[in-house]
């Protein structure tokens, strides 16, 4: 049953009673519209989009870009902690120095080695940045929010491509069973024809029009059914599935209730917010804030600034020289010395970067005209959702009638089906105007069929794109979490 519009009177005070509770703590705008989605109606297209959220290939991309903001929110958190290094050396060195003899006495041989061990522990830390790096670290934070926002948004996207797929998918299923039935009918009436010929009752000739229309509709037929298995290939493929179960397909799109009071509780919440709770718009709002944080960034490049750093150095050495006793010389002994010396450093580093060649003002410039133009385009964004919202409201009805007229329009085939079987059980109707109406009357089904079909993608399209579709609910809380 389709529910009719009621009155401005009682869509009004809906409307109120939606703000209110939409609006109330811990209250989910998509918990009025839960059981009304086609996944609802056909669960196995519910098993599809659980799937394909973690297995189909472009939400696996997304993931990589999530995990990617996240490596580098880390890296820019580093820059906020001390940095502590160590090393060491250990070296050994050989020296040996000849010197030649005096009124032809024979010369003299010196040698040496030193073997050294160094150690020292470094630390840094910046004291005073003028609050750059504490805002280099919220661009990243940012970043990693957007890159949450962009893969929720994906998602979004992607539930409705989902969606259509596996609706169109049904349809095309319906369609091949019509081609079913039209080449059952041709081959049927071809037999009886060729019976009738065979009989010598009817002409050779006679085969030839049955003949051409049992060709045409095993083509059909054919096609219908390439088309359908590629169909069902390409959504495999995207929710990232070895194959779609048959019997997850239905053959036929279940009766769908309508109720215009609940779009109206969800156009009020969406005009309410101003469209600022999708993820859209809460991206723009970040990159405006990145633009403002660059901006500060850039203010303080040419202010002085500070850091601290300490050492620690620990050296060992040992030194060993020997000098052989020459020919008729005086005997020298060798020499050994040992050293060991530490060294502890600790003081504060300014530093000022005078004069960079206005880089830091062009700098300033670009990322004041960059939040301009993200500033502009959330005003863009939000004016067209809104706008686009309220469309999709009234085409709502639309679709609604359309249902409506076509579930009219089933009946009357389905009676004028029966009534064609009645009358060809009396003897007063033939066999080909029970076909006939037959026919139509599978072709008001796949009508009726297309237009449920036509108004639960409206319904999803208006539902993600006011950003209460209930399947959103999958996702982690932190991606759907509103950030103003």
């Amino acid at each position: 049953m389709i529910l009719r519009a009621p009155p401005a009177r009682l869509v009004r005070g809906a409307a109120v009673f939606a703000v209110l509770l939409l609006a109330a703590p811990g209250s989910r705008g998509d918990a009025i519209v839960a059981g009304t989605m086609p996944e609802d109606y056909m669960p196995g297209l519910m098993v599809i989009v659980r799937t394909a959220l973690t297995h189909g290939p472009s939400m696996i991309s997304q993931q990589i870009s999530v995990a990617t903001g996240e490596a580098n929110l880390l890296g820019a958190d580093s820059q906020l902690y001390p940095q502590l290094s160590a090393g060491g050396t250990v070296g050994a060195s050989n020296e040996s120095v000849g010197e030649s003899g005096q009124a032809g006495t024979v010369g003299s041989k010196s040698t040496g080695t030193v073997k050294s061990t160094t150690y020292n522990v470094n630390l840094y830390q910046p004291i005073w940045q003028w609050g750059a790096i504490w805002n280099q670290t919220r661009i990243s934070k940012l970043q990693l929010l957007i890159s949450q926002k962009s893969y929720a948004d994906a998602y979004r996207t992607f539930l409705l491509q989902l969606r259509d797929s596996y609706l169109s998918l049904v349809r095309q299923k319906f369609s091949l069973n019509n081609a079913r039935l039209n080449l059952t009918l041709a081959q049927t009436a071809l037999a009886n024809q060729q019976a009738m010929v065979k009989a010598g009752i009817a002409s050779t000739g006679s085969v030839i029009g049955p003949e051409l229309l049992e060709a045409d509709t095993h083509l059909a037929f054919d096609r219908a059914q390439q088309d359908y298995f590629h169909a069902k290939r390409l959504l495999a493929l995207m929710a990232g599935m070895p194959d779609i179960p048959e019997d997850s397909i239905p053959t036929d799109i279940p009766k769908v209730a309508y109720s215009p009071e609940t779009a109206d509780m969800v156009l009020a919440e969406c005009l309410r917010d101003g469209a600022k709770s999708t993820f859209q718009a809460q991206s723009y709002e970040m990159n405006i804030r990145q633009q403002e944080l660059t901006r500060r960034i850039n203010m303080v490049a040419q202010l002085p600034k500070i850091s601290g750093s300490a050492s620690y150095g620990l050296s060992n050495s040992t030194s060993i020289s020997l000098t052989p006793t020459p020919a008729g010389g005086v005997p020298v002994p060798a020499a050994i010395a040992q050293e060991a010396v530490t060294s502890t450093t600790y003081g504060l580093n300014a530093s000022w970067d005078i004069f960079d060649g206005w880089r830091s003002l062009a700098a300033i410039r670009t990322a004041k005209l960059q939040k301009r133009y993200y500033e502009r385009s959330l005003q863009t964004y939000l004016d067209t959702t809104l706008e686009a919202a309220q469309d999709d409201r009234r085409q709502l009805d639309y679709a609604a009638r359309a249902m409506a007229l076509a579930e009219r329009r089933r009946d009357l085939a389905n009676a004028a089906f029966q009534q064609a079987t009645n009358d060809y059980k009396l003897g007063v109707a033939t066999q080909a105007s029970v076909d006939n109406s037959r026919y139509n009357l599978q072709v008001s089904l796949y009508s009726q069929a297309a237009t449920r079909s036509d108004f639960l993608s409206r319904w999803s399209q208006f539902l993600s794109l006011t950003g209460a579709d209930p399947a959103l609910g999958l996702l982690p809380a932190q991606y759907v979490r509103v950030h103003h």
